[in-house]
C-alpha cells in the first residue's frame, strides 16, 4: 500500500508524559504517513475522545483507550480500526478471567495488534484478526559498568502489589552491597512502607522520591546490577526492558509480560508473587550479560518485523476476514446471496455447519467428531 494514510492515534493520556508509546507513530511517520494524536483523559474524569473526531481518518488506532461509535461493532462504523490492548489492563495476575466475550465482541470484524503472546492467544480465540509482535527498545551501545558484589534497584510504584516486604523475602539470606529504593508511587496508590532500620543498615539502602531530570534517575539505575521489576504485570514493560538492555539481572514476578521475555536462570530471575521465596543471586553477572544479548537479538527481530506490522495496520479489516469463517458474533451480517438452486445438504454437512456456528459444539468436537468419521465410512463418503 503506497498511498499516504491519515491515521488517528488515540492513546491513554498518561502516556503523554512517559512517551512510552511513541515508537509506533514514529514508525508510521517515518514511512510518510500522517499521524494525528488524540489523548483520552476520561480515566481521570477528563474529556474522552469523540468518535466524530476520528471517523474521517483512513485508519483509527486505539492504544489501550478507545472511543465508541453508535454502532454495536466498530466494523459497522469504519473499515480500518486497530485496537492495541495492554496485558495489565485485564489483571490476569490476580486469577483467571472467566468471560471476556462482552469486552471483545465490538471488535469482531476489526483488528487487534498485540504486544503480548497471552493477549494474542486470547484475541485469536475470539476469532479476531490479530497480529503479534514483540517489542524491544534500541539498546545502548555499551552496557552499564560492571561492579563487584550485589547492587540493587527497586522503584516502589505499587505498595499493594509489590511492596518492599516482598523484595525483602527474595533477598533473605544475602547481603547487598548497596540498594536504592525509588519511592515514587503511581497515581491513586497508597504511600510505600519503608524498610526497617535493620534492613537499611544491612543492605546500605538509599532512597529517592523525585528526580528533576530523568538522566539523574538513569544514573542511579546504572549503578545497579540487579533490577527488581516494579509491577506485578506489565503492558509491554519498557522499564524492565531498559534494564535488560543495560545488562542488568532483572528479577520479576512470573507474570506477563515479564515471563514472555525472561527465561529464569537464563537471562533473569522470576518468582511467585503469591509465595515469594529467597532467590539465588550468585550468577547475576552472567544473567545480566545474557539479558543484554537477548535484547540485542530482540531489537533486530523487531526492526525486521516493521514492514509486516505496517502492512497489517494499513490493510482494511475486511481483507483479513475474506474466506476465513462465519463470525460467531456476527449473526446480523448479511449473508452471500444463495445460488439459484441450492443443493440439498446432507445430514453430516448440516451437523458440520451447525458445529461451526455454536461454540458449545466446537468445544465438544472430541466427543462427536469420531461418530461423524464412522458415519462417513459406513456411507462411503
Amino acid at each position: 500500500m503506497n498511498h499516504v494514510a491519515r491515521i488517528a492515534y488515540i492513546d491513554h493520556s498518561f502516556h503523554r508524559s512517559t512517551r512510552s508509546t511513541e515508537f509506533l507513530p514514529e514508525i508510521l511517520e517515518r514511512r510518510g504517513h500522517v499521524v494525528d494524536h488524540f489523548w483520552d483523559d476520561a480515566w481521570q474524569g477528563g474529556k474522552p475522545v469523540a468518535w466524530s473526531d476520528v471517523a474521517s481518518h483512513d485508519v483509527v488506532i486505539m492504544f489501550q483507550s478507545f472511543c465508541r461509535p453508535d454502532a454495536s461493532y466498530f466494523r459497522q462504523s469504519h473499515p480500518n480500526v486497530v485496537y492495541i490492548p495492554m496485558l495489565d489492563q485485564f489483571g490476569l495476575w490476580q486469577g483467571p478471567l472467566y468471560n471476556l466475550s462482552a469486552f471483545w465482541e465490538p471488535f469482531q470484524g476489526s483488528k487487534v495488534l498485540n504486544f503480548s503472546n497471552a493477549l494474542q492467544s486470547m484475541t485469536t480465540a475470539f476469532g479476531i484478526a490479530s497480529h503479534f509482535v514483540r517489542y524491544y527498545q534500541p539498546v545502548a551501545a555499551s552496557p552499564a559498568a560492571a561492579r563487584e558484589g550485589l547492587h540493587g534497584f527497586f522503584w516502589l510504584r505499587r505498595e499493594l502489589q509489590l511492596p518492599w516486604k516482598t523484595i525483602r523475602q527474595l533477598i533473605e539470606g544475602v547481603r547487598f552491597d548497596s540498594f536504592h529504593l525509588h519511592l515514587a508511587t503511581d497515581p491513586g496508590t497508597p504511600a510505600p512502607q519503608l524498610p526497617s532500620a535493620e534492613d537499611i543498615a544491612r543492605h546500605r539502602i538509599t532512597t529517592s522520591t523525585w528526580f528533576e531530570h530523568r538522566a539523574d534517575l538513569h544514573a542511579v539505575m546504572d549503578r545497579a546490577n540487579v533490577y527488581f521489576a516494579p509491577r506485578a504485570e506489565e503492558g509491554i514493560g519498557q522499564s524492565f526492558l531498559e534494564a535488560m538492555g543495560r545488562g542488568q539481572c532483572v528479577v520479576a514476578p512470573n507474570h506477563g509480560t515479564m515471563n514472555e521475555y525472561i527465561l529464569p536462570g537464563v537471562n533473569g530471575l522470576l518468582f511467585d508473587i503469591h509465595n515469594p521465596q529467597p532467590l539465588d543471586f550468585s550468577e547475576v553477572a552472567r544473567l545480566g550479560e545474557h539479558a543484554r544479548e537477548s535484547t540485542i537479538a530482540g531489537r533486530a527481530a523487531w526492526e525486521a518485523a516493521e514492514e509486516e506490522l505496517v502492512r497489517f495496520i494499513l490493510t482494511p479489516s475486511e481483507a483479513l476476514y475474506v474466506g476465513r469463517y462465519q463470525h460467531a458474533f456476527a449473526m446480523d451480517a448479511p449473508a452471500d446471496p444463495p445460488p439459484a438452486t441450492p443443493p440439498a445438504a446432507s445430514p453430516i454437512a448440516r451437523l458440520r455447519a451447525f458445529s461451526q456456528r455454536h461454540a458449545f459444539f466446537r468445544s465438544t468436537r472430541v466427543i462427536w467428531h469420531p461418530m461423524i468419521r464412522l458415519a462417513r465410512q459406513l456411507l462411503g463418503r
